[in-house]
């Protein structure tokens, strides 16, 4: 069967790191080389992305390798054996040219099915003199999420944005003198069938999860750096099947959603205009699209082969550009009409950062600047060693902040949080180690 959005693997040959980037080191330095997965499983394409950090913090990536998407419909497994299959078919790439085997990944999760709530708590702190310890902090996070959650829906992260003390707002309260300890945080929730399912499908791939984390948290983890979060940025991550949005500010993230429309929508729509099959819209829509009509030259043309008679017909690329722009436009404007509602809005002075495969349209970082009236650029991974110049595409900014986040995250506890989606993944772990 032809795939309907086609997808180039990355060359066994391993590349250096781009020149001029600054090497990706991270605080948390381990006694001893470890490696990490990052599993990002969209509804066009599904990437396995191996990274190594060494003693000094340097993060390096092993091995790099996409498959088309079977079985995934907006972030929701709507076919277990395709996508079980596609898991092990793209594992099995990146790690022939990473050269090591995997048995743990880092899954991405993301969909209509992941909520976003803010939360807000106070309790008083057990020894003031002695300074708000670590039992307070736990205490007050408990207090914000119990009985938040919505029926169906477990905790996936819980994210303070800011403490609040006696003295005024702080980021890291413990050891601080106050009275009282206040926490203002954000509950990512998840629900529990949608997110079982994708945890099902790569336990019966044969690999274990070692953690879950949200895409769009993922993906800014790879192309925002401090400056990006500590002004306000939004970010957006429009993939095949969905756009993912995280607004950041103060240094921490302030909300996150999801609006059901991406880059599919847009192959779907020339694929109707134009009369072609799925397979060269696609094409058509990468090589020659582009979504500001006024950047296109009137008398330009471009050869289409129509579906039904099999004819090849001269069409305007002005036509291809106001289909695509048209699509693009309105996807920008669902993401702006949610954010706009979100109160962390306002604080956002610093402009858009667009990533994902669908970033790579022509023309969309302009189309977005006159949508939000604000500054927008494009965001690339960078400063990794290894396959950086595949790695360092838009379209891998999920997989390389799953590595990153498992780089940064390796000995917290919390990793995984403690309910029914982590007591179903230690389920699938007895189930592999049974079998294996």
């Amino acid at each position: 069967m032809t795939p309907t959005n086609p997808v180039v693997n990355p060359p066994d040959s391993i590349t250096n790191m781009r020149e001029g980037a600054r090497p990706f080191r991270v605080s948390r330095k381990p006694h001893r080389k470890m490696t990490f997965t990052g599993l990002d499983i969209g509804t066009t394409k599904i990437c396995a992305l191996i990274g190594e950090i060494d003693t000094t913090g340097l993060v390096t990536v092993l091995g790099l390798a996409t498959v088309p998407s079977q079985g995934m419909l907006r972030g929701v497994v709507t076919d277990l054996d395709q996508t079980v299959s596609s898991i092990r078919e793209v594992i099995s790439r990146a790690e022939e040219i990473a050269k090591v085997r995997v048995s743990d990944v880092i899954v991405g999760l993301a969909g209509g099915y992941i909520q976003c709530r803010e939360l807000r708590a106070t309790v008083n702190v057990t020894n003031p003199e002695r300074g708000i310890s670590r039992s307070d902090i736990r205490r007050v996070i408990s207090k914000a999420i119990d009985g938040q959650c919505p029926e169906g829906q477990e905790v996936l992260h819980q994210i303070p944005q800011r403490y609040l003390i006696d003295d005024g707002p702080i980021l890291h309260p413990e050891k601080f003198c106050s009275r009282e300890l206040g926490v203002e945080m954000l509950m990512v929730s998840a629900a529990v069938t949608a997110a079982q399912n994708i945890v099902r499908a790569v336990g019966n791939a044969g690999f274990r999860v070692s953690g879950i984390y949200l895409e769009p948290l993922a993906s800014s983890l790879a192309v925002l750096n401090q400056d990006d979060k500590e002004l306000g940025t939004l970010l957006i991550d429009i993939g095949g099947g969905t756009s993912d949005v995280a607004i950041w500010a103060g240094g921490s993230v302030r909300y996150t959603g999801v609006v059901p429309f991406g880059g599919d929508s847009i192959t779907e729509d020339v694929h109707k205009a134009m009369r072609i099959s799925r397979y060269d819209a696609e094409n058509l829509k990468r090589n020659s699209g582009h979504c500001l009509v006024e950047a296109i030259d009137k008398t330009e043309m471009i050869d289409v082969r129509e579906a039904l008679t099999g004819k090849t017909t001269h069409r305007s690329r002005r036509e291809l550009a106001n289909v695509i722009g048209c699509r693009a436009e309105e996807i920008l404007e669902l993401v702006k009409h949610k954010v706009e509602r979100i109160p962390a809005w306002q604080d956002v002075h610093g402009g858009i950062v667009l990533t994902g495969g669908t970033s790579l349209q022509k023309g969309i970082d302009k189309l977005a600047e006159e949508v939000f009236n604000k500054p927008c650029r494009l965001g690339h991974p960078t400063g990794l060693c290894g396959v950086a110049s595949l790695a360092s595409s838009p379209i891998f900014s999920t997989g390389v902040g799953l590595v990153l986040y498992g780089v940064e995250h390796e000995n917290e506890t919390d990793l995984l949080h403690s309910g029914i989606i982590t007591r179903w993944i230690a389920h699938i772990k007895k189930m592999i180690d049974w079998t294996g």
